[in-house]
């Protein structure tokens, strides 16, 4: 981003650069809104934020490496698909709110899910932190 803006960049500005994105994110969320005029403001503002929760909420049952997870549910995959189709409906409700549409994320939150299902196949419980094991397994046979 320092680079398309003609300026020094993280790695020369501050200790180390460390506080250099979250300045920049700051920056980028506080320029002037850009809002079509018969938007619903509240509801448009809202929709992003609802979406980028969510986001993150999911990442809770993603195993990152052995006993690295944060919840580790019986219906963990499960759970992932649940919350992945709710990110579709923050698109939707922005869509709505601005009177421009949304209809097209369903869609796309349909072939989303249709590529998840290959974890299904492989994962025969909903663990997903077993799936981690699996997928690691596969990789050695792999090697082998």
């Amino acid at each position: 981003m320092a680079f398309v803006q003609r300026r020094k960049g993280p790695n020369v500005v501050g200790s180390f650069g460390l506080l250099q994105p979250l300045a920049d994110g700051l920056k980028l969320i506080l320029k002037e809104p850009i809002s079509p005029s018969s938007a619903n403001f509240s509801l448009f503002r809202m929709a992003p934020v609802a979406t980028f929760m969510l986001s993150l909420v999911a990442w809770a049952v993603v195993p990152f490496d052995y006993g690295m997870v944060l919840s580790d549910p019986n219906i963990g995959l499960l759970y992932l698909f649940a919350i992945s189709s709710l990110g579709v409906y923050g698109i939707i409700i922005a869509g709505w709110s601005s009177k421009t549409g949304g209809g097209r994320s369903v869609a796309y939150d349909i072939r989303t899910n249709w590529s998840k299902m290959g974890l299904g196949l492989i994962n025969p419980s909903f663990h997903s932190s077993r799936g981690r094991s699996l997928f690691r397994a596969g990789i050695e046979k792999w090697k082998s």
